[in-house]
């Protein structure tokens, strides 16, 4: 198939850049925090959901240089395995935060109420959030 830039310029051709990931190396020190990481927080984040009625999926727990948490429209949560490098009420807050998504995959202003409703200090805690690097 030919594209030309006609194909381009119509939409009827998308281009997409994919980065590659960087690959982060697997210290003893790294190995030791996915080994607590996966004792600890899936269990945290399950008592949570459970305390706020909620449903999750898969937990996984990631090394990931860009954020702390995600969730996907199928309901699994990826917890950073950084997150036990944080103090308990953050990592609760990025797992409440992650919780969120569950019922709002965006951070429109209905997200905003249900984190509200659910850790009223939020915004605080994400400037604490700030303090800290992933890696």
């Amino acid at each position: 198939m030919k594209i030309t830039l006609g194909d381009i310029l119509s939409g009827k051709v998308r281009i997409v850049y994919r980065r590659r990931r960087r690959k982060l190396p697997e210290t003893p020190e790294v190995q030791e925090l996915r080994k607590a990481a996966k004792a600890c927080l899936p269990g945290r984040l399950r008592e949570l959901a459970a305390l706020h009625g909620f449903s999750v999926g898969a937990v996984r727990i990631k090394h990931n240089v860009s954020n702390w948490g995600s969730c996907s429209s199928k309901g699994n949560i990826n917890l950073n395995l950084n997150l036990m490098r944080l103090p308990e009420d953050l990592r609760d807050y990025v797992m409440l935060h992650e919780l969120c998504h569950l019922r709002y995959m965006n951070h429109g202003p209905e997200f905003h109420a249900l984190l509200e409703s659910l850790c009223p200090n939020h915004k605080e805690l994400r400037q604490r959030l700030k303090e800290y690097k992933l890696i």
